[in-house]
């Protein structure tokens, strides 16, 4: 798909929103139509269209007349070319390349050694902590009191109207 969408007679390239896929878009300068289908692509999708160079379809609403529309949008409004243009040229002309701050980092590493300021504080959790067991059993023990009071105040209620009724009886019968 990289060659295709790189191709430099491409204006325009119809695809499902992959995340890989935008940022082929991006790097060759290509606007989108986007489909999202599933899992994150409704977000992708949003975002392109949010950073205005896609023009997003709906997949229920496909049809010949929706992608010619979306097609004219694109070759009309020369915005979306102009907006995945410079998007391009932003990735391409990153502040520091990769080269360099690899370089950076293992100096950093060297002259420091240990980092551990940088280690999560989630490495430093025990069993129950990272699965959450103590807030569980927290939360199963109110869900228990909560229960026992329910069936406690229920038992009074039946109770007392079971009395009430049965003492109406006896005073009938009197």
């Amino acid at each position: 798909m990289e060659d295709t969408i790189a191709c430099k007679f491409a204006r325009d390239y119809l695809q499902e929103c992959r995340t890989i896929s935008g940022n082929e878009a991006i790097s060759a300068g290509v606007p989108l139509i986007t489909i999202a289908l599933f899992g994150d692509q409704p977000k992708n999708a949003k975002l392109a269209e949010r950073h205005q160079f896609s023009v997003n379809l709906h997949k229920g609403d496909l049809s010949a007349d929706t992608i010619a529309d979306a097609l004219n949008k694109l070759f009309e409004d020369p915005s979306y070319s102009q907006k995945i243009k410079r998007l391009s040229k932003m990735a391409r002309k990153k502040p520091v390349s990769a080269s360099h701050l690899l370089v950076s980092w293992a100096e950093f590493v060297a002259e420091f050694k240990t980092l551990d300021n940088l280690v999560p504080a989630g490495n430093k959790l025990n069993f129950f902590q990272y699965h959450s067991l103590d807030v569980i059993a927290f939360l199963l023990f109110v869900v228990a009191v909560i229960l026992f009071v329910l069936w406690r105040i229920s038992k009074f209620v039946l109770l007392k109207s079971y009395c009430t009724l049965m003492c109406a009886r006896k005073e009938k019968k009197e």
